[in-house]
């Protein structure tokens, strides 16, 4: 079973008519808690914003990644995802209609 566990994603700064300004200086990465990753319904894709914990407290990240760890050799801790604040948009319906188009 491919259970996709860390997601890996950039610190949202400011969220305003639109315009994502991210800082993208360093990539981070967190844990996808459990009941995240067994929701069938709907998994954290790329393109979602989800709120993480960080040592300054809780932030909104954009995911640019959801990839598979295994946590046998190393002993990485990775602070976990909490909560999913915005669904990235269906892009394969767009690539239908302008496909078609």
């Amino acid at each position: 079973m491919d259970e996709r566990n860390v997601i890996a994603g950039y610190h949202i700064i400011s969220y305003e008519n639109g315009v994502m300004n991210l800082n993208m200086k360093k990539l981070y990465y967190w844990h996808i808690h459990k009941r995240f990753r067994l929701d069938d319904k709907t998994p954290i894709q790329k393109g979602d914003i989800v709120i993480v914990m960080t040592a300054r407290g809780r932030r909104k990240v954009l995911v640019m990644d959801v990839l598979r760890e295994d946590n046998t050799g190393d002993k990485k801790k990775y602070k976990q995802v909490k909560k999913i604040v915005e669904r990235a948009p269906e892009s394969s319906s767009q690539n239908q209609d302008s496909s078609s188009s």
